[in-house]
């Protein structure tokens, strides 16, 4: 009987691989693309490339990561070393995952290396087409062949950082401007790079983050420390309002809007170790009954009603441990709450992505960038 129940066990996970293998679309070897794994600063100082992998509007993959580069020619009072830092982004064809285009830009301005990844430059993908980043501590709006359309110089100052928020649809985004002890966000419209509106956020005991925006639409969570719940609030970009939904988690993960604007909430509704993962659907301010067997936060497709999450496959002892950790990605049907796919395992999962009509999921690990299709809600498996 027992060994029946691991041969049954052993069935069940290797139709779960071929099913995943016969998905598999394209891989590509990292190491055959010279990209890094480490950035050695010093003997003592090793940083990470800080990999992002993301979809385009235009259904192509964007890859970024940070590079350093070292000292090929010897070093003369006339010609000093040339050593530093660049952020590379690589466009790769989502047929096939051949290189289109590799563009580079050198991080610039401060002296240490430490300083210039700690300034960190990043670069998203508009709706509406191009790109929105922040490189070289310069705020600029990007076409959609690299081209600068608008450029705005950050102050560069050691303690305030810059975050992006970019929507799924619309054409306004988010700079976040984060002190010691501020927070603030300015609304920018990526047509004419003007600041339609500028929040000044709390950071003290209380404090209000602002989550995703949508079209004419911002979502924000204001976090109570002395009762350890978070609360969500919305309102219009322009009104000096913002609406309370009313309701609260104890155990939070991510909020974001999907495609058709609705607002999903990611959360846990028990501590650890018998947490449950959960998701809650809030449309014109109502909230769903809760979906369970879910982990943690989520990636919405901009055009569908799929979204994709990170499943981890250990306990939350070995999670908190980080004990070899493996996880796959899974893909939900929002509509019938039932798990359209999931990915082969992975132990070394850096970054992935979910296309734009949420047919094909992409992911980096240190060796590999690898392209899954996706079956579409209703096909059989």
């Amino acid at each position: 009987m027992i060994l029946l129940k691991y041969i049954m066990v052993f069935m069940l996970l290797f139709s779960s691989a071929v099913f995943a293998a016969d998905k598999l679309a394209w891989t590509i070897d990292t190491k055959k693309m010279n990209l890094p794994k480490t950035m050695v600063v010093t003997k003592e100082a090793v940083i990470d490339p800080g990999y992002k992998i993301q979809f385009t509007p235009d259904n192509k993959v964007l890859v970024s990561f940070w590079e350093r580069r070292p000292q090929t020619e010897l070093t003369s009072k006339n010609t000093p070393e040339k050593s530093g830092t660049v952020f590379v982004v690589l466009l790769l064809a989502i047929e096939n995952g051949e290189l289109i285009k590799r563009i580079e830009w050198p991080v610039l301005g401060e002296s240490l290396p430490g300083q210039q990844i700690g300034y960190g430059s990043r670069i998203y993908p508009l709706p509406s087409g191009g790109y929105v980043g922040i490189i070289n501590r310069h705020l600029q709006v990007l076409d959609s062949s690299f081209n600068v359309i608008h450029d705005r110089a950050l102050e560069r100052n050691v303690n305030i950082g810059y975050g992006l928020i970019t929507p799924l649809r619309g054409q306004c985004f988010i700079i976040e401007i984060r002190g010691n002890d501020s927070l603030s966000a300015e609304i920018i419209d990526s047509k004419t790079f003007k600041t339609i509106e500028q929040i000044n956020l709390e950071w003290t005991s209380t404090v209000r983050m602002i989550k995703d925006i949508w079209e004419n639409r911002l979502l924000a969570t204001i976090y109570h420390r002395d009762i350890n719940k978070r609360f969500f609030f919305e309102k219009k970009i322009g009104d000096s309002q913002w609406n309370d939904f009313g309701w609260a988690y104890e155990f939070f993960s991510n909020a974001n809007f999907i495609y058709n604007g609705t607002i999903i909430v990611a959360g846990y509704v028990e501590p650890s170790p018998d947490s449950k993962g959960v998701w809650v659907a809030i449309d014109g301010g109502k909230r769903s009954d809760p979906v369970f067997d879910v982990i943690g936060g989520f990636s919405p497709s901009s055009n569908a009603q799929i979204v994709a999450n990170k499943s981890s496959h250990m306990s939350d002892f070995r999670r908190a441990l980080d004990l070899n950790n493996s996880h796959s990605i899974r893909v939900y049907d929002l509509d019938s709450h039932r798990i359209l796919f999931e990915t082969k395992k992975y132990s070394d999962l850096l970054d992935y992505a979910i296309s734009p009509n949420g047919d094909s999921i992409v992911l980096m690990t240190k060796k590999k960038i690898e392209l899954y299709k996706v079956p579409a809600p209703g096909a059989k498996k």
